[in-house]
């Protein structure tokens, strides 16, 4: 009898562990420059994502880095625990720690010439998963994004 109801278990198991997929990537809302320096300016954003999972998960510790017009522009880290719902859009709040070299300021003179696309490239990881099972999961995106300040 205990043999058969292993074997019933199993597949609800199997169901209930799945792994779950990435995010999808709607965009950037509500930027802006919360601290402005001569050497590390502080910039502030909500990121966008659709979770397409049948189930709700949870992010906790990640790591970002974040390129701009082809060139490294800053880090964003993740420290906290974020609950997602299944089958919704989130924002996801972040601040970038922005090193003022030539990079950034080249970055503001195209924003300020008048241009609101910048080619947004973002590589790193974050934990994610539900129920107590997380697994370091990729963040990549590659594309051009309308900033509005």
């Amino acid at each position: 009898m205990r043999k058969v109801t292993w074997w019933v278990l199993l597949p609800l198991l199997a169901i209930g562990c799945a792994k779950p997929t990435g995010f999808d990537y709607l965009g950037v809302k509500n930027f802006k420059v919360l601290k402005f320096g001569l050497k590390e300016s502080t910039v502030g954003a909500d990121v966008e994502f659709y979770n397409p999972n049948k189930f709700p998960v949870t992010i906790k510790r990640g790591s970002v880095d974040v390129y701009a017009n082809h060139n490294y522009f800053g880090k964003t880290t993740i420290d906290s625990t974020i609950q997602i719902p299944k089958k919704d859009t989130f924002l996801l709040p972040v601040i970038l720690k922005v090193d003022m070299n030539n990079t950034a300021i080249g970055l503001i003179q195209t924003l300020a010439g008048g241009t609101d696309s910048v080619h947004i490239k973002l590589d790193g990881s974050a934990k994610i998963g539900r129920g107590g099972m997380f697994i370091n999961y990729p963040i990549r995106y590659d594309g051009m994004q309308k900033i509005k300040f």
